[in-house]
């Protein structure tokens, strides 16, 4: 067996190097590197071989179509049209819907006739 095995040996090649792996007495980034791989093809390799890379490809499937609840909430009610609409000499508009407090209306009248 050659010293360095492709990144992109079939799954046979996987065993065969996981088997290497196991005998190196190295961890997993060192006999990476002394094949010449990225250490995320060993570790990929154990997570296949244990199963916990498939268990955990399917729970991000069933998670990524999984039906989530929605709630209906009451909407705002529509913004009343304006009762009236005041139209400024410089251009600005001011308007005033139908439920307008008088007080308030007569000191904004009042403010804008100092203007």
């Amino acid at each position: 067996m050659s010293n360095s095995i492709p990144a992109t040996s079939s799954p046979i090649d996987s065993r065969a190097l996981l088997t290497e792996f196991d005998s190196s007495g190295l961890n997993a980034a060192a006999f990476a590197r002394s094949k010449g791989l990225p250490s995320c093809r060993i570790y990929n390799a154990l997570q296949r071989r244990s199963g916990k890379l498939r268990a955990r490809r399917l729970a991000a499937r069933a998670q990524s179509n999984a039906l989530l609840p929605v709630h209906v909430i009451d909407a705002k009610p529509a913004p009343q049209p304006a009762a009236m609409e005041l139209l400024l000499a410089r251009g600005h508009r001011v308007l005033i819907g139908s439920d307008f407090d008088v007080p308030t209306l007569r000191r904004l009248l009042g403010a804008l006739a100092q203007c």
